[in-house]
């Protein structure tokens, strides 16, 4: 409530604000204007092109898996685009998961890998889990997926 009061208040305080006859008449400076002070603005510098990202798959089925076995994927990643690719990061979905993936920019035309082990211990039944891959792209972030059904190590 508080909150709201304040905002109202703020904004009628500002609707209220007297505007002197020299404000009426200015526009807002340019970017290519120069300040008093003999300083030029610098002017906002346009958006650095996106990179592209594709995957040779987006989703792996490691089938049947003993538990307490650790089973591993590298999915092949590819720049399509004109500017180099940055993966920044790669977040499993659970602490089953270790994810590796290329560090270094992978130019235009360009591979790399983002990799995944999956520890099954201590689970079984069907597994699905995901690691988020974060890139200089837009979207800037894109979802694998991988399963598998992990057998009791009893059977």
């Amino acid at each position: 409530m508080r909150n709201a009061l304040a905002v109202s208040l703020t904004w009628i305080w500002i609707a209220c604000t007297p505007v002197s006859k020299e404000q009426k008449g200015q526009t807002a400076p340019s970017a290519d204007t120069t300040l008093a002070s003999g300083a030029s603005e610098v002017a906002q510098a346009p958006a650095e092109p996106m990179a592209k990202i594709q995957f040779d798959k987006l989703e792996h089925d490691f089938g049947k898996i003993r538990e307490g076995e650790k089973v591993s994927y590298r999915f092949k990643v590819t720049n399509p685009g004109t500017v180099p690719l940055r993966i920044t990061d790669v977040k499993p979905s659970c602490g089953c998961t270790a994810p590796a993936w290329t560090k270094e920019p992978i130019p235009p035309g360009g591979e790399g890998f983002v990799e995944v082990v999956f520890d099954s211990q201590g689970r079984s039944g069907e597994q699905m889990k995901t690691v988020t891959v974060f890139a200089n792209t837009d979207p800037p972030s894109h979802l694998l997926r991988f399963r598998g059904e992990v057998i009791p190590a009893k059977q």
